[in-house]
């Protein structure tokens, strides 16, 4: 939660607390109204009375001055907290502790102080609302700009795969097709009427696959001239165990 700005304490001591003439008391009548204003408070849903935050140096007895709470409807903003007192000029006055302070011209103003929160603090929600909205969609628009763009680089990436094969296999009179999956192309070339090969190519390895593609299939070619065949696919559990070359340096 958000503590309410210096500049939204003096808008709301500006326009709420107005009049011409204070509230004034002398003597023993000060107590009395500091006391009275406790009273209507406690009975108040809307208001807490708190303890002094004066420090100690400033002699305020705990009878010369009302400090309270205002309960906050916000869902961004903590409740704010007053002291009603008087002053060395014998006007009651309501002080917030940002240092900012106003003379009370009604005793209504201070109970009906929670209404004029609630409706500032009301405003200040919609505001934060709509900074939220503007952020979320901000954000979501530069998301999809972002997914757009990986979009279009994908494809210029993908067409330029495609090409490039097509290239390859002018040069190199070859018969060929081609499958396409998400992260790869599947390059299937025809060697003899019922023989053929296929090439895995990964989108994430195109440019040095292709610059290699023509002396590879070159290769396959020659070889399969000469008769030999080769088939690739996955290691299993029941293959016969392989013979490694550093094994049996060790036993030489």
């Amino acid at each position: 939660m958000n503590k309410l700005q210096k500049s939204t304490f003096k808008k709301i001591f500006r326009e709420h607390f107005q009049g011409e003439v204070p509230i004034v008391k002398y003597g023993s009548e000060q107590k009395m109204l500091i006391s009275e204003i406790k009273q209507k408070l406690t009975t108040m849903n809307s208001y807490a009375l708190l303890d002094s935050y004066y420090p100690r140096y400033i002699k305020k007895e705990s009878d010369e001055l009302c400090s309270f709470e205002v309960q906050s409807r916000s869902t961004h903003y903590d409740s704010p907290e007053f002291t009603v007192k008087f002053n060395d000029q014998n006007e009651l006055i309501i002080e917030q502790r940002y240092g900012l302070s106003s003379p009370v011209y009604r005793l209504e103003q201070i109970y009906t102080l929670f209404d004029k929160l609630t409706s500032e603090f009301k405003r200040l929600d919609a505001n934060s609302s709509k900074r939220q909205s503007k952020s979320q969609s901000k954000s979501q628009s530069k998301r999809q700009s972002d997914q757009i763009k990986k979009k279009k680089i994908k494809e210029l990436k993908h067409n330029a795969i495609i090409a490039k094969i097509h290239q390859i296999a002018k040069e190199e009179q070859l018969e060929f097709y081609l499958i396409e999956y998400v992260t790869k192309v599947k390059l299937a070339i025809r060697l003899a009427e019922s023989e053929m090969v296929e090439i895995d190519i990964p989108y994430s390895k195109f440019q040095q696959i292709l610059t290699n593609l023509p002396a590879m299939i070159q290769a396959i070619k020659e070889f399969h001239e000469l008769g030999i065949t080769f088939k690739m696919r996955r290691t299993g559990y029941r293959h016969p165990k392989w013979i490694s070359y550093q094994d049996e340096q060790k036993f030489r």
